[in-house]
Protein backbone atom coordinates (compact mmCIF):
# COMPACT_ATOMS: atom_id res chain seq x y z
CA UNK A 1 0.00 0.00 0.00
CA UNK A 2 1.53 3.46 -0.28
CA UNK A 3 2.20 5.25 2.32
CA UNK A 4 0.38 7.73 4.44
CA UNK A 5 2.64 10.67 4.24
CA UNK A 6 1.64 14.32 3.09
CA UNK A 7 2.09 14.65 -0.22
CA UNK A 8 1.86 18.67 -0.13
CA UNK A 9 3.66 20.98 2.15
CA UNK A 10 2.88 24.87 1.91
CA UNK A 11 6.55 26.60 2.09
CA UNK A 12 6.95 29.56 4.30
CA UNK A 13 4.21 31.83 5.33
CA UNK A 14 4.59 36.07 5.91
CA UNK A 15 2.51 37.65 8.93
CA UNK A 16 1.57 40.90 8.34
CA UNK A 17 3.79 43.90 9.97
CA UNK A 18 2.94 46.15 12.35
CA UNK A 19 5.50 49.28 13.70
CA UNK A 20 5.51 49.43 17.19
CA UNK A 21 7.43 51.49 19.23
CA UNK A 22 10.66 49.82 19.48
CA UNK A 23 9.59 46.74 17.95
CA UNK A 24 9.59 46.24 13.48
CA UNK A 25 9.14 43.09 12.89
CA UNK A 26 8.43 40.96 9.71
CA UNK A 27 6.90 38.24 11.68
CA UNK A 28 7.17 34.70 11.76
CA UNK A 29 8.01 32.39 8.76
CA UNK A 30 6.24 29.10 9.38
CA UNK A 31 5.68 26.11 7.20
CA UNK A 32 3.32 27.00 5.13
CA UNK A 33 2.58 29.72 2.66
CA UNK A 34 -0.66 31.72 2.46
CA UNK A 35 -0.35 34.10 0.12
CA UNK A 36 -3.06 36.58 0.21
CA UNK A 37 -2.20 38.59 -2.77
CA UNK A 38 -5.15 40.09 -4.56
CA UNK A 39 -6.44 40.89 -8.00
CA UNK A 40 -6.34 43.17 -10.55
CA UNK A 41 -7.12 46.73 -9.27
CA UNK A 42 -6.63 45.99 -5.47
CA UNK A 43 -3.21 44.37 -5.93
CA UNK A 44 -1.59 47.39 -8.28
CA UNK A 45 -3.25 49.84 -5.25
CA UNK A 46 -1.26 47.11 -3.13
CA UNK A 47 1.71 47.48 -4.99
CA UNK A 48 1.70 51.33 -5.23
CA UNK A 49 1.37 51.53 -1.56
CA UNK A 50 3.91 48.80 -1.16
CA UNK A 51 6.19 51.44 -3.27
CA UNK A 52 5.38 54.80 -1.82
CA UNK A 53 6.11 53.18 1.70
CA UNK A 54 9.35 52.13 0.25
CA UNK A 55 10.10 55.82 -0.72
CA UNK A 56 8.27 57.62 2.31
CA UNK A 57 10.85 55.35 4.67
CA UNK A 58 13.82 55.56 2.67
CA UNK A 59 13.69 59.83 2.83
CA UNK A 60 13.34 59.32 6.63
CA UNK A 61 16.79 57.23 6.29
CA UNK A 62 18.25 59.27 4.71
CA UNK A 63 18.07 62.09 7.30
CA UNK A 64 18.85 59.76 9.89
CA UNK A 65 20.82 57.18 8.89
CA UNK A 66 21.99 55.80 12.19
CA UNK A 67 18.80 55.20 13.38
CA UNK A 68 19.00 51.43 13.48
CA UNK A 69 14.66 51.28 13.98
CA UNK A 70 14.43 53.36 11.05
CA UNK A 71 16.49 50.51 9.08
CA UNK A 72 14.84 47.90 10.06
CA UNK A 73 11.27 49.66 9.17
CA UNK A 74 12.79 49.87 5.48
CA UNK A 75 14.07 46.52 5.41
CA UNK A 76 10.61 45.38 6.35
CA UNK A 77 9.17 48.14 3.37
CA UNK A 78 11.16 46.81 0.69
CA UNK A 79 10.32 43.17 2.00
CA UNK A 80 6.75 43.62 1.26
CA UNK A 81 7.95 44.85 -2.18
CA UNK A 82 9.32 41.81 -3.07
CA UNK A 83 12.56 43.43 -2.97
CA UNK A 84 14.64 40.72 -0.74
CA UNK A 85 18.12 41.57 -1.48
CA UNK A 86 17.52 45.24 -0.07
CA UNK A 87 15.78 44.18 2.86
CA UNK A 88 18.32 42.31 3.57
CA UNK A 89 20.67 45.23 3.41
CA UNK A 90 18.90 47.18 5.54
CA UNK A 91 18.31 44.44 8.48
CA UNK A 92 21.92 44.26 8.60
CA UNK A 93 22.67 47.95 8.55
CA UNK A 94 20.03 48.23 11.63
CA UNK A 95 21.94 45.16 13.26
CA UNK A 96 25.54 47.00 12.68
CA UNK A 97 23.88 49.74 14.41
CA UNK A 98 22.48 48.27 17.42
CA UNK A 99 23.71 44.62 17.33
CA UNK A 100 20.94 43.35 20.12
CA UNK A 101 18.00 44.39 18.00
CA UNK A 102 15.83 41.22 18.58
CA UNK A 103 13.49 41.78 15.57
CA UNK A 104 16.13 42.22 13.56
CA UNK A 105 17.60 39.28 13.84
CA UNK A 106 14.35 37.64 13.54
CA UNK A 107 13.42 39.38 10.15
CA UNK A 108 16.66 38.44 8.69
CA UNK A 109 16.21 35.10 10.04
CA UNK A 110 12.71 35.50 7.86
CA UNK A 111 14.56 36.17 4.70
CA UNK A 112 17.16 33.21 4.75
CA UNK A 113 14.85 30.87 5.93
CA UNK A 114 12.67 32.04 2.62
CA UNK A 115 16.05 31.40 0.76
CA UNK A 116 16.74 27.57 2.07
CA UNK A 117 20.05 29.59 3.91
CA UNK A 118 19.23 27.45 6.99
CA UNK A 119 22.14 27.75 9.14
CA UNK A 120 21.75 31.57 8.54
CA UNK A 121 18.20 31.66 9.45
CA UNK A 122 18.91 29.45 12.78
CA UNK A 123 21.44 31.42 13.74
CA UNK A 124 19.78 34.64 13.61
CA UNK A 125 16.63 33.08 14.95
CA UNK A 126 18.54 32.00 17.92
CA UNK A 127 20.16 35.09 18.69
CA UNK A 128 16.80 36.93 18.52
CA UNK A 129 15.77 34.53 21.44
CA UNK A 130 18.75 34.52 23.28
CA UNK A 131 17.92 38.79 23.25
CA UNK A 132 14.27 38.30 23.81
CA UNK A 133 12.80 34.66 24.53
CA UNK A 134 9.26 36.12 24.79
CA UNK A 135 9.50 36.76 21.04
CA UNK A 136 6.68 33.98 19.64
CA UNK A 137 7.83 34.74 16.00
CA UNK A 138 11.09 34.15 16.11
CA UNK A 139 10.33 30.94 18.20
CA UNK A 140 7.65 29.73 15.69
CA UNK A 141 9.59 30.40 12.99
CA UNK A 142 12.68 28.70 14.40
CA UNK A 143 10.34 25.59 15.32
CA UNK A 144 9.33 25.38 11.47
CA UNK A 145 12.64 25.42 10.30
CA UNK A 146 14.08 22.75 12.70
CA UNK A 147 10.49 20.90 11.51
CA UNK A 148 11.89 21.37 7.87
CA UNK A 149 15.23 19.71 8.65
CA UNK A 150 14.23 16.52 10.92
CA UNK A 151 14.65 18.02 13.96
CA UNK A 152 10.82 17.66 15.14
CA UNK A 153 11.17 16.60 18.77
CA UNK A 154 13.39 20.34 18.87
CA UNK A 155 10.70 21.82 16.48
CA UNK A 156 7.77 20.87 18.01
CA UNK A 157 8.85 22.05 21.18
CA UNK A 158 9.46 25.31 20.10
CA UNK A 159 5.97 25.19 18.30
CA UNK A 160 3.77 24.18 21.04
CA UNK A 161 5.45 26.54 23.23
CA UNK A 162 4.04 29.49 20.86
CA UNK A 163 0.73 27.90 21.35
CA UNK A 164 1.13 27.87 24.99
CA UNK A 165 1.50 31.99 24.94
CA UNK A 166 -0.81 32.44 22.15
CA UNK A 167 -3.44 29.90 21.00
CA UNK A 168 -4.95 31.86 18.44
CA UNK A 169 -1.99 31.36 15.70
CA UNK A 170 -3.50 29.02 13.31
CA UNK A 171 -0.57 28.87 10.77
CA UNK A 172 1.60 27.40 13.97
CA UNK A 173 -0.92 25.29 14.70
CA UNK A 174 -0.93 23.95 11.39
CA UNK A 175 2.95 23.13 11.41
CA UNK A 176 2.55 21.52 14.19
CA UNK A 177 0.26 19.27 13.25
CA UNK A 178 2.02 18.06 10.35
CA UNK A 179 5.23 17.73 12.24
CA UNK A 180 3.04 15.30 14.28
CA UNK A 181 1.97 13.55 10.97
CA UNK A 182 6.06 13.39 9.96
CA UNK A 183 6.35 11.77 13.24
CA UNK A 184 3.70 9.38 12.99
CA UNK A 185 1.56 10.97 16.45
CA UNK A 186 -1.48 11.08 14.10
CA UNK A 187 -3.88 11.37 17.02
CA UNK A 188 -2.22 14.64 17.88
CA UNK A 189 -1.76 15.49 14.39
CA UNK A 190 -5.49 15.25 14.08
CA UNK A 191 -6.39 17.10 17.38
CA UNK A 192 -4.18 20.15 15.49
CA UNK A 193 -5.51 20.23 12.71
CA UNK A 194 -9.27 20.30 13.12
CA UNK A 195 -8.91 22.69 15.87
CA UNK A 196 -7.09 24.55 12.85
CA UNK A 197 -10.23 24.09 10.58
CA UNK A 198 -12.49 25.45 14.19
CA UNK A 199 -10.56 28.55 13.71
CA UNK A 200 -10.18 28.77 10.29
CA UNK A 201 -12.77 26.92 8.10
CA UNK A 202 -11.01 27.80 4.76
CA UNK A 203 -7.45 27.02 5.53
CA UNK A 204 -5.68 26.57 2.78
CA UNK A 205 -4.13 22.97 2.43
CA UNK A 206 -5.85 22.40 6.25
CA UNK A 207 -8.76 19.61 4.56
CA UNK A 208 -6.05 18.01 2.65
CA UNK A 209 -3.72 17.54 5.37
CA UNK A 210 -6.72 16.41 8.56
CA UNK A 211 -7.90 14.09 5.38
CA UNK A 212 -4.05 12.64 5.20
CA UNK A 213 -4.12 12.30 9.02
CA UNK A 214 -7.16 10.61 9.84
CA UNK A 215 -5.68 8.35 6.60
CA UNK A 216 -2.48 7.57 8.47
CA UNK A 217 -4.25 6.82 11.70
CA UNK A 218 -6.31 4.65 9.60
CA UNK A 219 -3.12 2.79 8.05
CA UNK A 220 -2.30 2.64 11.72
CA UNK A 221 -5.37 0.56 13.26
CA UNK A 222 -5.17 -1.43 10.15
CA UNK A 223 -2.20 -2.62 10.51
CA UNK A 224 -3.43 -3.67 14.20
CA UNK A 225 -6.34 -5.35 12.68
CA UNK A 226 -8.10 -3.08 14.67
CA UNK A 227 -10.62 -3.28 11.30
CA UNK A 228 -13.68 -0.98 12.39
CA UNK A 229 -11.76 1.92 13.94
CA UNK A 230 -9.73 1.97 11.03
CA UNK A 231 -12.83 2.37 8.72
CA UNK A 232 -14.09 5.07 11.23
CA UNK A 233 -10.81 7.13 10.33
CA UNK A 234 -10.79 6.32 6.39
CA UNK A 235 -14.22 7.23 6.06
CA UNK A 236 -13.55 10.51 7.75
CA UNK A 237 -10.18 10.71 5.49
CA UNK A 238 -12.55 10.30 2.27
CA UNK A 239 -15.24 13.15 3.86
CA UNK A 240 -12.91 15.51 3.62
CA UNK A 241 -11.02 14.79 0.13
CA UNK A 242 -13.07 12.21 -2.04
CA UNK A 243 -10.26 12.17 -4.96
CA UNK A 244 -7.35 10.04 -3.25
CA UNK A 245 -7.23 6.89 -4.75
CA UNK A 246 -4.89 5.39 -1.78
CA UNK A 247 -7.96 6.69 0.34
CA UNK A 248 -10.44 4.26 -1.22
CA UNK A 249 -7.89 1.72 -1.62
CA UNK A 250 -7.57 1.56 2.45
CA UNK A 251 -11.10 2.05 3.11
CA UNK A 252 -11.80 -1.18 0.52
CA UNK A 253 -9.17 -3.39 2.58
CA UNK A 254 -10.90 -2.97 6.28
CA UNK A 255 -14.08 -3.60 4.32
CA UNK A 256 -12.51 -7.28 2.83
CA UNK A 257 -11.04 -7.66 6.40
CA UNK A 258 -14.32 -7.38 7.87
CA UNK A 259 -16.06 -9.44 4.62
CA UNK A 260 -18.03 -6.81 3.64
CA UNK A 261 -17.70 -7.94 0.16
CA UNK A 262 -19.67 -5.23 -1.83
CA UNK A 263 -18.85 -2.45 -0.17
CA UNK A 264 -15.24 -3.33 -0.88
CA UNK A 265 -15.35 -3.98 -4.21
CA UNK A 266 -17.28 -0.26 -4.94
CA UNK A 267 -14.14 1.00 -2.90
CA UNK A 268 -11.76 -0.79 -4.94
CA UNK A 269 -13.31 0.28 -7.79
CA UNK A 270 -12.92 3.72 -6.90
CA UNK A 271 -9.90 3.74 -6.18
CA UNK A 272 -9.00 2.32 -9.76
CA UNK A 273 -11.49 5.40 -11.61
CA UNK A 274 -9.34 7.67 -9.61
CA UNK A 275 -5.67 5.90 -10.44
CA UNK A 276 -6.55 3.69 -13.02
CA UNK A 277 -2.74 1.82 -12.70
CA UNK A 278 -3.40 0.94 -9.07
CA UNK A 279 -2.20 -2.08 -9.29
CA UNK A 280 -2.79 -3.17 -5.24
CA UNK A 281 -6.46 -1.94 -6.30
CA UNK A 282 -6.72 -3.78 -9.18
CA UNK A 283 -5.56 -7.12 -7.83
CA UNK A 284 -8.02 -6.86 -4.74
CA UNK A 285 -10.59 -5.75 -7.34
CA UNK A 286 -10.46 -8.99 -9.12
CA UNK A 287 -10.16 -11.02 -5.88
CA UNK A 288 -13.42 -9.82 -4.55
CA UNK A 289 -15.60 -10.32 -7.67
CA UNK A 290 -14.47 -14.20 -7.57
CA UNK A 291 -15.56 -14.27 -3.80
CA UNK A 292 -18.88 -12.72 -4.99
CA UNK A 293 -18.92 -14.56 -7.85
Amino acid sequence: MKGGAIRRERGREWVGVRALPGRACLAAAVGLVILAAGHGSAKERYNMWAKEKVRYIADKVQRDPYNAQLQALLGDAYFKDGQNYEAEQHLKRALKLQPDFAEAHCNLAVIYHAQSRTAEAREHYERALSIDSTLLEARGGLGTLLCRNQRHAQGIRHLETVLVQDSGRVNTRYNLGVAYHKIGDFKMAIGHLERVLEQRPNFPSGRGALAQANFGRGLKQLQAKRLPQALGFLEKALALDGTQADFHYGQGLAHLGLEEFEQAATAFAAAVEIESDHVPALHNLATVYELIG
